[in-house]
Protein backbone atom coordinates (compact mmCIF):
# COMPACT_ATOMS: atom_id res chain seq x y z
CA UNK A 1 0.00 0.00 0.00
CA UNK A 2 2.96 2.12 0.61
CA UNK A 3 4.25 1.86 -2.37
CA UNK A 4 0.90 2.66 -4.50
CA UNK A 5 0.47 6.01 -1.90
CA UNK A 6 3.97 6.82 -3.11
CA UNK A 7 3.39 5.85 -6.56
CA UNK A 8 -0.07 8.75 -6.46
CA UNK A 9 1.99 11.17 -4.51
CA UNK A 10 4.81 11.91 -7.15
CA UNK A 11 2.60 11.26 -9.88
CA UNK A 12 0.60 14.08 -8.40
CA UNK A 13 3.55 16.26 -8.09
CA UNK A 14 4.66 15.13 -11.87
CA UNK A 15 0.77 16.51 -12.84
CA UNK A 16 0.56 19.37 -10.97
CA UNK A 17 3.81 20.73 -12.19
CA UNK A 18 3.34 20.15 -15.54
CA UNK A 19 -0.45 21.76 -15.46
CA UNK A 20 1.20 25.15 -13.69
CA UNK A 21 4.05 25.21 -16.19
CA UNK A 22 1.23 25.34 -19.33
CA UNK A 23 -0.96 27.69 -17.04
CA UNK A 24 -0.16 31.17 -15.61
CA UNK A 25 -2.38 31.36 -13.47
CA UNK A 26 -1.12 27.94 -11.51
CA UNK A 27 2.68 29.19 -12.13
CA UNK A 28 3.38 31.15 -8.38
CA UNK A 29 7.01 31.76 -9.48
CA UNK A 30 5.60 33.67 -13.31
CA UNK A 31 3.07 35.54 -11.18
CA UNK A 32 5.60 36.60 -9.23
CA UNK A 33 7.65 37.57 -12.36
CA UNK A 34 4.87 39.24 -13.43
CA UNK A 35 4.04 41.63 -10.35
CA UNK A 36 7.81 41.95 -10.07
CA UNK A 37 7.19 43.27 -13.76
CA UNK A 38 4.55 45.64 -13.23
CA UNK A 39 5.96 47.70 -10.49
CA UNK A 40 8.66 48.17 -13.06
CA UNK A 41 6.05 49.74 -14.97
CA UNK A 42 6.37 47.48 -18.29
CA UNK A 43 3.99 47.21 -20.80
CA UNK A 44 2.10 43.79 -21.08
CA UNK A 45 4.22 42.93 -24.22
CA UNK A 46 7.60 43.53 -22.39
CA UNK A 47 6.06 41.48 -19.75
CA UNK A 48 5.40 38.48 -21.92
CA UNK A 49 9.24 38.95 -23.17
CA UNK A 50 11.05 38.71 -20.26
CA UNK A 51 8.40 35.58 -19.12
CA UNK A 52 9.49 33.85 -22.38
CA UNK A 53 13.52 34.60 -21.15
CA UNK A 54 13.17 33.39 -17.80
CA UNK A 55 10.34 30.05 -18.12
CA UNK A 56 11.10 29.62 -21.91
CA UNK A 57 7.11 29.54 -22.68
CA UNK A 58 5.23 32.28 -24.51
CA UNK A 59 1.78 32.85 -22.88
CA UNK A 60 -0.72 34.94 -24.62
CA UNK A 61 -0.94 38.60 -24.15
CA UNK A 62 -4.46 38.15 -23.48
CA UNK A 63 -3.87 36.04 -20.81
CA UNK A 64 -0.75 38.21 -19.07
CA UNK A 65 -3.57 40.91 -19.01
CA UNK A 66 -6.27 39.30 -17.44
CA UNK A 67 -4.01 37.94 -14.63
CA UNK A 68 -2.32 41.38 -14.47
CA UNK A 69 -6.47 42.90 -13.59
CA UNK A 70 -6.56 39.85 -11.38
CA UNK A 71 -4.41 40.79 -9.07
CA UNK A 72 -5.71 43.87 -8.49
CA UNK A 73 -3.18 46.09 -11.13
CA UNK A 74 -4.94 47.90 -13.28
CA UNK A 75 -3.87 50.57 -15.70
CA UNK A 76 -4.71 53.51 -16.62
CA UNK A 77 -3.58 55.67 -19.61
CA UNK A 78 -2.07 58.84 -18.42
CA UNK A 79 -2.15 57.51 -14.67
CA UNK A 80 0.16 55.89 -12.66
CA UNK A 81 -0.30 52.46 -11.67
CA UNK A 82 -0.93 51.39 -7.93
CA UNK A 83 1.11 48.18 -7.36
CA UNK A 84 0.61 48.09 -3.36
CA UNK A 85 -2.18 45.90 -3.13
CA UNK A 86 -0.69 43.18 -5.26
CA UNK A 87 -0.77 39.78 -3.76
CA UNK A 88 -0.96 36.29 -5.28
CA UNK A 89 -0.53 34.30 -2.73
CA UNK A 90 -4.62 33.18 -3.16
CA UNK A 91 -3.66 31.42 -6.03
CA UNK A 92 -0.82 29.43 -4.47
CA UNK A 93 -1.59 25.28 -3.13
CA UNK A 94 -1.19 24.60 0.64
CA UNK A 95 1.95 22.90 1.92
CA UNK A 96 1.50 19.13 1.82
CA UNK A 97 0.46 16.77 4.94
CA UNK A 98 -2.01 19.92 6.60
CA UNK A 99 -5.38 18.52 7.98
CA UNK A 100 -8.73 19.79 6.48
CA UNK A 101 -8.66 22.25 9.61
CA UNK A 102 -5.48 23.52 8.99
CA UNK A 103 -6.08 24.05 5.27
CA UNK A 104 -8.73 25.84 6.02
CA UNK A 105 -7.15 28.32 8.08
CA UNK A 106 -4.14 28.29 5.20
CA UNK A 107 -6.82 29.61 3.18
CA UNK A 108 -7.53 32.44 5.38
CA UNK A 109 -4.89 33.39 6.03
CA UNK A 110 -3.19 34.11 2.53
CA UNK A 111 -7.14 35.22 1.55
CA UNK A 112 -6.50 37.88 4.21
CA UNK A 113 -3.36 39.02 2.78
CA UNK A 114 -5.04 40.58 -0.59
CA UNK A 115 -6.94 43.25 -1.98
CA UNK A 116 -9.94 42.09 -1.72
CA UNK A 117 -10.05 41.25 1.57
CA UNK A 118 -10.19 44.92 2.01
CA UNK A 119 -12.82 45.06 -0.35
CA UNK A 120 -15.18 43.17 1.58
CA UNK A 121 -14.59 44.75 4.53
CA UNK A 122 -15.70 47.58 3.20
CA UNK A 123 -18.63 46.23 1.89
CA UNK A 124 -19.97 43.74 4.39
CA UNK A 125 -20.73 44.10 8.12
CA UNK A 126 -17.66 42.39 10.43
CA UNK A 127 -19.91 39.61 11.22
CA UNK A 128 -20.72 38.89 7.97
CA UNK A 129 -16.99 38.81 6.76
CA UNK A 130 -16.22 36.29 9.74
CA UNK A 131 -18.66 34.21 7.73
CA UNK A 132 -17.36 34.98 4.35
CA UNK A 133 -13.85 33.67 6.00
CA UNK A 134 -15.07 30.75 7.55
CA UNK A 135 -17.34 29.29 3.98
CA UNK A 136 -14.03 30.39 1.86
CA UNK A 137 -12.06 28.34 4.27
CA UNK A 138 -13.49 25.47 3.64
CA UNK A 139 -14.51 26.00 -0.09
CA UNK A 140 -10.99 26.07 -0.62
CA UNK A 141 -10.58 22.72 0.90
CA UNK A 142 -12.56 20.95 -1.84
CA UNK A 143 -10.99 23.10 -4.55
CA UNK A 144 -6.89 23.39 -3.58
CA UNK A 145 -6.13 24.01 -6.31
CA UNK A 146 -7.92 27.28 -7.15
CA UNK A 147 -7.35 29.29 -10.86
CA UNK A 148 -8.32 32.90 -11.25
CA UNK A 149 -11.61 31.54 -13.19
CA UNK A 150 -12.68 29.48 -9.62
CA UNK A 151 -11.77 32.00 -7.19
CA UNK A 152 -13.64 34.69 -8.85
CA UNK A 153 -17.00 31.81 -9.12
CA UNK A 154 -15.93 31.38 -4.96
CA UNK A 155 -15.94 34.88 -4.73
CA UNK A 156 -19.44 35.27 -6.12
CA UNK A 157 -20.86 32.36 -4.45
CA UNK A 158 -20.09 33.26 -0.94
CA UNK A 159 -21.41 36.90 -1.45
CA UNK A 160 -24.34 35.43 -2.64
CA UNK A 161 -24.59 33.50 0.66
CA UNK A 162 -24.41 36.27 2.42
CA UNK A 163 -27.00 38.42 0.46
CA UNK A 164 -28.98 35.38 1.13
CA UNK A 165 -29.04 35.66 4.98
CA UNK A 166 -29.40 39.22 4.93
CA UNK A 167 -33.01 38.45 3.30
CA UNK A 168 -33.62 35.60 5.80
CA UNK A 169 -32.71 37.88 8.87
CA UNK A 170 -35.09 40.87 7.05
CA UNK A 171 -37.89 38.66 6.66
CA UNK A 172 -37.43 37.48 10.43
CA UNK A 173 -37.32 40.93 11.27
CA UNK A 174 -40.68 42.22 9.14
CA UNK A 175 -42.29 38.56 10.34
CA UNK A 176 -41.91 40.02 13.56
CA UNK A 177 -43.31 43.31 13.52
CA UNK A 178 -46.24 41.63 11.88
CA UNK A 179 -46.86 39.30 14.54
CA UNK A 180 -46.98 42.20 16.62
CA UNK A 181 -49.57 44.07 14.45
CA UNK A 182 -51.45 41.11 14.22
CA UNK A 183 -51.63 40.52 17.89
CA UNK A 184 -53.01 44.34 17.98
CA UNK A 185 -55.69 43.81 16.44
CA UNK A 186 -56.41 40.60 18.65
CA UNK A 187 -55.95 42.73 22.07
CA UNK A 188 -57.69 45.59 20.36
CA UNK A 189 -61.27 44.65 18.82
CA UNK A 190 -63.67 47.07 16.56
CA UNK A 191 -66.03 48.29 18.82
CA UNK A 192 -69.00 50.74 18.06
CA UNK A 193 -68.49 53.48 19.89
CA UNK A 194 -64.90 54.49 18.87
CA UNK A 195 -63.59 57.93 18.70
CA UNK A 196 -62.88 59.27 15.61
CA UNK A 197 -59.19 59.35 16.65
CA UNK A 198 -59.51 55.47 17.18
CA UNK A 199 -60.87 54.93 13.94
CA UNK A 200 -58.18 56.84 12.54
CA UNK A 201 -55.46 54.95 14.38
CA UNK A 202 -57.01 51.36 13.47
CA UNK A 203 -56.74 52.14 9.84
CA UNK A 204 -52.89 53.78 9.86
CA UNK A 205 -52.79 50.48 12.18
CA UNK A 206 -53.86 48.60 8.94
CA UNK A 207 -52.59 50.00 6.71
CA UNK A 208 -49.06 49.61 8.83
CA UNK A 209 -50.13 45.81 8.27
CA UNK A 210 -50.55 45.65 4.90
CA UNK A 211 -47.47 47.60 3.82
CA UNK A 212 -45.87 44.68 6.03
CA UNK A 213 -47.23 42.04 4.02
CA UNK A 214 -45.95 43.63 0.43
CA UNK A 215 -42.37 44.04 2.06
CA UNK A 216 -42.48 40.43 3.56
CA UNK A 217 -43.52 39.46 0.03
CA UNK A 218 -40.39 41.15 -1.99
CA UNK A 219 -38.51 40.05 0.50
CA UNK A 220 -39.52 36.31 -0.36
CA UNK A 221 -38.68 37.13 -4.03
CA UNK A 222 -35.57 38.59 -3.77
CA UNK A 223 -34.96 35.12 -1.43
CA UNK A 224 -35.95 32.85 -4.42
CA UNK A 225 -33.98 35.17 -7.26
CA UNK A 226 -31.07 35.13 -5.18
CA UNK A 227 -30.97 31.17 -4.27
CA UNK A 228 -31.85 30.63 -7.89
CA UNK A 229 -28.34 32.55 -9.06
CA UNK A 230 -26.48 30.74 -6.26
CA UNK A 231 -27.07 27.51 -7.58
CA UNK A 232 -26.48 28.49 -10.85
CA UNK A 233 -22.77 29.63 -9.91
CA UNK A 234 -22.15 26.61 -7.88
CA UNK A 235 -23.45 24.76 -10.85
CA UNK A 236 -20.91 26.73 -13.36
CA UNK A 237 -18.15 26.23 -10.47
CA UNK A 238 -18.67 22.54 -10.29
CA UNK A 239 -18.66 22.45 -13.85
CA UNK A 240 -15.37 24.61 -14.33
CA UNK A 241 -13.66 21.76 -11.71
CA UNK A 242 -15.28 18.80 -14.06
CA UNK A 243 -13.70 20.53 -17.46
CA UNK A 244 -10.08 21.11 -15.60
CA UNK A 245 -10.46 17.28 -14.92
CA UNK A 246 -11.63 16.21 -18.22
CA UNK A 247 -8.67 18.24 -20.01
CA UNK A 248 -6.02 16.93 -17.48
CA UNK A 249 -6.99 13.32 -18.44
CA UNK A 250 -7.87 13.77 -22.17
CA UNK A 251 -11.44 12.62 -21.95
CA UNK A 252 -10.02 8.89 -21.72
CA UNK A 253 -10.32 6.50 -18.61
CA UNK A 254 -6.44 6.18 -17.39
CA UNK A 255 -4.06 6.16 -14.52
CA UNK A 256 -4.06 9.77 -15.05
CA UNK A 257 -7.41 10.44 -14.84
CA UNK A 258 -7.49 8.64 -11.60
CA UNK A 259 -4.78 10.40 -9.76
CA UNK A 260 -6.37 13.43 -10.90
CA UNK A 261 -9.76 12.83 -9.11
CA UNK A 262 -7.81 12.02 -6.15
CA UNK A 263 -6.52 15.20 -5.80
CA UNK A 264 -9.93 16.89 -6.67
CA UNK A 265 -12.56 14.80 -4.96
CA UNK A 266 -12.48 13.65 -1.50
CA UNK A 267 -15.16 11.05 -2.29
CA UNK A 268 -12.76 9.66 -4.56
CA UNK A 269 -9.94 9.31 -2.13
CA UNK A 270 -12.28 8.01 0.54
CA UNK A 271 -13.55 5.01 -2.38
CA UNK A 272 -9.67 4.07 -3.56
CA UNK A 273 -8.58 4.07 -0.02
CA UNK A 274 -11.16 1.59 0.77
CA UNK A 275 -10.13 -0.46 -2.33
CA UNK A 276 -6.41 -0.12 -1.31
CA UNK A 277 -7.30 -1.47 2.33
CA UNK A 278 -9.47 -4.39 0.79
CA UNK A 279 -6.16 -5.28 -1.01
CA UNK A 280 -3.75 -4.98 1.40
CA UNK A 281 -5.95 -7.18 3.41
CA UNK A 282 -6.62 -9.58 0.69
CA UNK A 283 -2.54 -9.39 0.15
CA UNK A 284 -2.12 -10.96 4.06
CA UNK A 285 -4.18 -13.37 3.54
CA UNK A 286 -2.33 -14.61 0.45
CA UNK A 287 0.82 -14.40 2.36
CA UNK A 288 -0.49 -16.61 4.90
CA UNK A 289 -1.60 -19.25 2.57
CA UNK A 290 1.99 -19.25 1.10
CA UNK A 291 3.25 -20.10 4.81
CA UNK A 292 1.40 -23.15 4.50
CA UNK A 293 2.94 -26.21 2.86
CA UNK A 294 2.53 -26.18 -0.66
CA UNK A 295 2.58 -29.63 -2.99
CA UNK A 296 4.22 -28.59 -6.41
CA UNK A 297 4.47 -30.65 -9.69
CA UNK A 298 7.76 -32.54 -8.60
CA UNK A 299 5.46 -33.92 -5.79
CA UNK A 300 7.83 -32.42 -3.44
CA UNK A 301 5.98 -29.94 -0.40
CA UNK A 302 7.61 -27.16 0.40
CA UNK A 303 6.85 -23.63 1.96
CA UNK A 304 6.63 -20.72 -1.09
CA UNK A 305 7.12 -17.96 1.98
CA UNK A 306 9.85 -19.19 4.55
CA UNK A 307 10.19 -16.27 7.05
CA UNK A 308 9.54 -15.24 10.81
CA UNK A 309 5.85 -16.04 10.49
CA UNK A 310 5.94 -19.53 8.59
CA UNK A 311 4.79 -22.41 10.98
CA UNK A 312 7.09 -25.49 10.47
CA UNK A 313 5.29 -27.14 12.88
CA UNK A 314 7.23 -29.81 15.12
Amino acid sequence: MLDWLLVVFYTKRIIVSKIKYKRLSMNPEALKTLAECTKDNLTDKEIQQRLVTIYDYKWNIGTISRQRRAMGIIKTPGKSTDTENINISILNIPPHGLSETEKAYWFRGQFKQTHMYKTICRQFEPQEVETYLEDFGLLCCQFEDIVISEFMQIDDFLKHRILINQQLILKRDIQKQINILQQWFIDNPKMHDQSKEEIQFRISQQRMLDDKYRYLKAVEDRYDALVKERQRIYNSLAATRKDRIEELSGGKETFFELVSKLQHSQEERNKQGRFAELIKIAAEDVKEEFRKPVTFPDDTVDYIIMDSNTDFGE
